[in-house]
C-alpha cells in the first residue's frame, strides 16, 4: 500500500502545524508557572525574603524589599538595628514587616 505524495506532504505540515501549536502552548505555561518558582502572592511572598535596612528613626524604621521601601519592626524588641544591616522577613502585619 503506497501513501500518494500528496498526502504525506499533507501529514508532514499538519504534524509540523501541531507540533508548533503545542510548542506555543507548552512554552506560554512555562513562563507563566516555571519551575520552582514561589507560587505564593500576597503576605506569603514577603515571608523568607532578604532586605536591607535603610534608614532608622526612633518611630520608623525603613527597610528595602525587592527594590520597594517597607516599615519594619525588629522581631526581638531588644535588637538594634542600623542602616545597611540586612535581615530576613519573619513576620507581616499590615503594611509592617
Amino acid at each position: 500500500m503506497s501513501v500518494s505524495e500528496t498526502i504525506l506532504i499533507l501529514i508532514i505540515v499538519l504534524d509540523t502545524f501541531g507540533s508548533l501549536l503545542i510548542g506555543a502552548w507548552l512554552g506560554r505555561l512555562l513562563t507563566r508557572y516555571p519551575f520552582g518558582a514561589s507560587g505564593f502572592t500576597g503576605v506569603e511572598s514577603m515571608l523568607g525574603r532578604r532586605c536591607i535596612v535603610k534608614s532608622v528613626n526612633p518611630d520608623r524604621i525603613e527597610v528595602l524589599v525587592d527594590s520597594q521601601v517597607w516599615a519594619a519592626a525588629p522581631f526581638d524588641k531588644e535588637e538594634k538595628l542600623e542602616p545597611g544591616d540586612k535581615a530576613i522577613v519573619k513576620d507581616v502585619d499590615g503594611l509592617k514587616l
